[in-house]
């Protein structure tokens, strides 16, 4: 992480955590104490909240008041928080691990995991809808709603999630495996748009960011691929050889490690030169493209990698 990112994260970091537990949407029902408790397990602490950072640059890139951004940063984060509650039920990934701590069913029970998930979604959708409620376009709430819908549901991280339970090893392709990866891709595309929805932005501006989300996160999934294939529990704060243990193809099973790290490689540069020739070399663009570059970063260290990594790296 460069410089000029970590003192935008550093700036940041604060009002973020403090917009999450103002939104939060905690139970004022006697006996839902722990519902609430769940609530703050899952959220807090999160990380280096990257997924927000992205949405706030965005967001601003796009035209968005400061408000929109911080909107849209907090309902970002509470949708990819559900779909990581989701995804570590027994009946998922079945994973014990997640944040470098217990995964919040096996704290609070399936049944609070499910409902802290849906409350959280349910959350972020109200955010939307105020995010996008002052917009001079009349259906501007129609509009953002409508592609978070279609980000979330059957053909996006839904969708995804499913190819992803379906996938084993010897009966799928690249095909498949780029579907499975639209749970990571659609909400990487929902929060570079969102905050462009909201304000009206133009339609070009829109599709740049677009595209520049879909790619970025692409890159990120292949990224996790190979994490989870040669990757430490520990430093990763969820396990390893999820893919293997349930035996789903993966990036790297299908494209091998090498070629799985050049796509992610492709892909961010596209994401990158499709941002610079829409926007210049506006402040936004930069920090976006580091944090595109962070995504790669992930896996530079890994043993099948480091090697040619410090030579050929092209970023």
């Amino acid at each position: 992480m460069n410089e000029q990112l970590r003192n935008y994260v550093a700036q940041h970091r604060e009002e973020i955590e403090e917009a999450l537990r103002r939104w939060l949407p905690v139970s004022s029902q006697p006996g839902a104490q722990r519902l609430n408790e769940a609530l703050g397990y899952a959220l807090f602490p999160g990380g280096k909240r990257l997924r927000p950072v992205f949405a706030l640059l965005a967001s601003r890139l796009a035209g968005a008041t400061r408000e929109q951004a911080m909107l849209v940063a907090c309902a970002v984060e509470f949708i990819h928080t559900s779909s990581l509650i989701l995804d570590d039920l027994p009946s998922m990934d079945d994973a014990g691990l997640r944040r470098n701590r217990e995964a919040l069913h096996l704290v609070y029970g399936e049944g609070l995991a499910v409902l802290a998930a849906v409350a959280l979604l349910n959350q972020a959708y109200a955010l939307l809808t105020r995010t996008a409620r002052g917009c001079r376009r009349a259906d501007a709430v129609e509009l953002l709603l409508k592609e978070t819908a279609r980000s979330i549901g059957a053909d996006g991280m839904v969708g995804g999630q499913v190819v992803d339970l379906e996938l084993r090893a010897g009966g799928a392709d690249m095909e498949a495996v780029a579907s499975r990866d639209l749970k990571t891709v659609a909400l990487m595309r929902l929060m570079m748009t969102a905050g462009a929805l909201a304000c009206d932005a133009a339609a070009a501006d829109t599709s740049a960011l677009a595209r520049f989300g879909e790619c970025v996160g692409r890159a990120y999934q292949i990224c996790d691929d190979l994490l989870d294939g040669f990757g430490v529990a520990a430093e990763m704060g969820k396990p390893a050889r999820q893919d293997a243990r349930h035996l789903r193809l993966n990036s790297v099973g299908a494209l091998g490690i090498e070629g799985a790290h050049r796509l992610a490689v492709s892909l961010v540069e596209d994401g990158i030169d499709r941002l610079e020739e829409r926007f210049g070399a506006r402040p936004e663009v930069r920090l976006l493209g580091e944090c595109a570059r962070l995504v790669l970063n992930r896996v530079e260290q890994l043993e099948p990698l480091a090697p040619a990594y410090a030579f050929a790296h092209p970023l």
